[in-house]
């Protein structure tokens, strides 16, 4: 079959390898009854697509597969065409599916549209070049896939649209953090908070290992690691395990249960009527008014010198600035 030929050039031949982290909720469904590709995002069907499949039922496989390479200008190996030439019959955007490694099966685009919405390929998935463009940077590595002949299951798998989660705000001494958009509920009904904004708001550096895709978290001696593969959590000689974890869109979100073990000397609560998060210093009956923290992590008002309003896209609005005495 023609396609074996990319297996060892399409990789590293005049293309560009995307690397990113997956987007929680993403997955493709193509129905090659229809000859089209259905885009989900957090269960609820964004787009769709028309496409060509197979010229036989047996070309396209059926089953359920990932997107392990993506490739810009794929370079055609049977023919020695260049990538990105519009003789290409790969088109401009080349997305490989686990089935034969990456590189024998893929959605791509086509240097013939006509065929599109047709049987007429050797078992890839063509698509117009402005719609697998649009795939390609709307989908990231390790998207499953599911191929079926069947539009009946495609029909049936199609969930009701849920209403997004209401604004929250988070408050930290001073300074509030207004979360627009949550990345959604734990199971006792408490928002799902961004670590970054919050971390960053409480002084902290956030880093991130790529090899194995943990978050590290460092303030002073101070050292967590978050695991966004597993859900682990590290923090000093604690280790426990946060299933509700979710990265969206390359931010990750955890649930008030996370806040509370990885900062123990701060109170995390939630009022669900005000839809607000609260985290404040605790205190004891013998330093009622004092916060018991200032040896870790001090006083939440100490930590900026000026009172901000801190959102999301980690812009920092200043309101005041007093820096605080020397």
């Amino acid at each position: 079959m023609a396609k074996r030929f990319l297996v060892l050039m399409i990789a590293f031949c005049f293309c560009f390898v995307y690397t990113g982290m997956a987007i929680a909720g993403v997955r493709i469904v193509i129905d090659k009854s229809t000859n089209q590709l259905h885009y989900y995002k957090d269960e609820i069907l964004q787009k769709t697509f028309p496409v060509a499949t197979g010229r036989n039922i047996s070309l396209t496989p059926e089953g359920n597969f990932t997107i392990v390479i993506k490739l810009v200008n794929p370079y055609y190996g049977r023919k020695n065409i260049p990538g990105g030439s519009p003789k290409n019959p790969l088109g401009y955007r080349w997305l490989g599916l686990s089935v034969g490694g990456g590189g024998i099966y893929g959605i791509h685009g086509t240097n013939n549209p006509s065929s599109i919405g047709t049987y007429a390929s050797s078992g890839c998935i063509r698509m117009y070049n402005q719609d697998a463009i649009w795939l390609y940077e709307h989908t990231p590595l390790g998207t499953p896939v599911r191929i079926t002949g069947s539009s009946a299951i495609q029909v049936a798998a199609q969930p009701k649209p849920q209403p997004k989660p209401l604004p929250v705000t988070v408050a930290l001494g001073r300074y509030t953090i207004d979360v627009k958009e949550p990345a959604g509920t734990s199971r006792d009904g408490s928002p799902l908070l961004p670590l970054r904004a919050i971390f960053e708001t409480l002084g902290y550096t956030i880093g991130w290992n790529n090899a194995n895709r943990t978050l590290i978290i460092t303030k002073g001696t101070e050292r967590i690691a978050v695991s966004c593969a597993s859900g682990q959590v590290t923090t000093g000689q604690n280790v426990f395990s946060c299933p509700e974890l979710k990265l969206v869109q390359g931010t990750a979100h955890a649930p008030l249960s996370f806040w509370q073990k990885t900062l123990p000397l701060l109170q995390v609560s939630w009022d669900a009527k005000q839809r607000k998060v609260t985290f404040s210093e605790k205190t004891t009956p013998e330093t009622t008014g004092q916060c018991t923290c200032s040896g870790n992590i001090g006083s939440i008002d100490s930590i900026r010198g000026y009172i901000a309003q801190v959102t999301c896209d980690n812009t920092v609005k200043q309101q005041h600035n007093h820096p605080p005495a020397a």
